[in-house]
């Protein structure tokens, strides 16, 4: 060490202080200024990785690895008297095209070199990665690959673009908040949590001493919806709930402020949902505590959405006549659907068509489809009864010349489908799965003879469970307000 030449750098230097300065046990400490000495060893690092990258050619010089032997920092700095070597980062992917390294646990991105990509590819290459994950969900795979293929040409990285973008906009959903509508920004945070725990007592603190329900966030010229009377809120509630029960806009509007989840809250509109589900024999909430606690947890089935079931089976064909040896199988797939509304009328359908191209035809109450069945239907407990009838046209009288006609008694006048369906839950979600429990046909003839029929559904191939699925545009609006 002794005969490293003055060309060195002020790292070296450095370095041969402090071993000179270890081997001869001197008592003096070199006094150097800390922020120089993290600086030089900065530098020395950023060196080693670019050394390292130029060798491999293959990962960016911008990904973190720490030396293998650290420079050893002089004696007496007071902020880095001691460096350990520290383990190395978790970094799963490095784009080298573009200079963005993405780590999957903390879902950023390190900007590396200037990003050539206009801003108006960087959108045009989003909405047709975004276009081909619709055609992929819709399994139109041929189509979704001609445009991923587009919008990677574009910007190559445009994968990670899309999902570091959804990432951002969630986390920034999520540490939104509510708006704080007082002018104190610290009454909040001055209230004891533990005597506290109940939001809407909590609320109800908050806005004892405010005159409205809610203020506007920024200044502006037009009426503000502050402006308007409690009752009118409470009426614009009843407005957002509608005839079908969408509870879950009401839980969104909730989460605008103080304000409104108060307005959400109203027992009056939950004990009014619970009437339309139950009816006079719903009762007490008891156990529940609440009617809304009631509402989210008693049984009952889904309102805004359709419940689907897949059905698929194998059936074997016609041997044909030229190739004995030959025996061909079809696959047959059906689908059946359940929609409920809150008036106890439920519709059924069973066909092969795919849920995008029925569940408009589901949406009202108004029969659009001859295979659409029409019924009622009951809640006992965890289990619903359900009850269709089908009715023929009347039995075609003919005669012919010089005969007489006599009627058959086999003709049927009514078929009768009663479902026993059990509600179940499904992880977290409640009220999300429907399994069989009994199912019967009955056939009436034209001279009042009935047929029952009973259907085996323990067979779970051709009864699956109907899982539920949310339709947006069944909730779209509203007719009519919760009465």
């Amino acid at each position: 060490m002794a005969d490293t030449p003055k060309a060195a750098g002020a790292d070296d230097e450095i370095a041969l202080g402090d071993i000179t300065e270890q081997n001869e046990s001197t008592s003096q400490d070199q006094e150097e200024d800390p922020e120089a000495v993290l600086a030089s060893f900065r530098k020395e690092w950023q060196r080693e990785l670019e050394g390292s990258s130029a060798q491999k050619g293959n990962v960016h010089p911008t990904v973190r690895s720490p030396p293998l032997v650290p420079p050893i920092p002089p004696r007496g700095s007071p902020r880095i008297a001691k460096v350990t070597p520290q383990p190395e980062p978790p970094v799963t992917s490095a784009n080298t095209s573009t200079g963005y390294t993405y780590d999957g646990g903390s879902h950023s991105t390190t900007p590396t070199v200037e990003d050539d990509v206009k801003p108006d590819i960087v959108i045009k290459a989003t909405e047709l990665f975004n276009k081909a994950v619709e055609l992929e969900q819709t399994r139109r795979l041929y189509e979704a690959i001609q445009f991923y293929r587009r919008a990677m040409t574009l910007v190559p990285d445009i994968e990670f673009r899309v999902h570091l973008q959804n990432v951002d906009r969630s986390e920034g959903y999520r540490s939104g908040g509510l708006v704080v509508e007082t002018e104190d920004q610290n009454t909040e945070d001055n209230l004891d949590q533990e005597e506290l725990q109940d939001l809407v007592m909590r609320f109800q603190v908050l806005l004892a001493s405010s005159p409205a329900l809610c203020t506007p966030q920024y200044d502006q010229e037009a009426a503000h919806i502050s402006c308007l009377p409690p009752e009118m809120l409470e009426r614009i509630m009843h407005w957002v709930v509608g005839s079908d029960l969408d509870l879950r806009s009401l839980e969104q509007v909730s989460r605008v402020c103080h304000g409104f989840y108060l307005l959400g809250r109203n027992p009056e509109i939950w004990h009014k949902a619970c009437l339309r589900v139950w009816g006079v024999s719903c009762g007490l909430p008891g156990t529940y505590g609440s009617w809304r606690e009631m509402f989210v947890h008693k049984p009952r089935p889904r309102y805004n959405g359709c419940y689907i079931a897949r059905t698929t089976y194998f059936r074997p064909g016609e041997t044909s006549y030229q190739d004995q040896h030959y025996h061909p199988w079809h696959v047959v797939q059906y689908y059946r659907y359940f929609r409920f509304f809150p008036d106890g009328i439920v519709s059924m359908l069973t066909t092969t068509d795919e849920p995008t191209t029925v569940l408009t035809q589901l949406r009202t109450r108004e029969v659009r489809n001859s295979q659409i069945l029409q019924g009622r239907y009951h809640i006992h407990g965890t289990n619903m009864s359900l009850v269709f009838n089908r009715h023929v046209r009347d039995r075609l009288v003919t005669r012919r010349k010089g005969r007489r006609f006599i009627g058959g008694t086999t003709d049927v006048a009514e078929t009768i489908f009663q479902i026993e369906l059990e509600i179940r839950a499904l992880k977290r979600r409640p009220h999300w799965l429907l399994v069989w429990r009994k199912y019967s046909i009955v056939s009436v003839d034209f001279d009042n003879k009935q047929n029952i029929s009973q259907i085996d559904v323990n067979d779970t191939n051709k009864f699956p469970n109907l899982a539920f699925s949310r339709v947006k545009s069944y909730t779209g609006s509203s007719e009519f307000p919760l009465i």
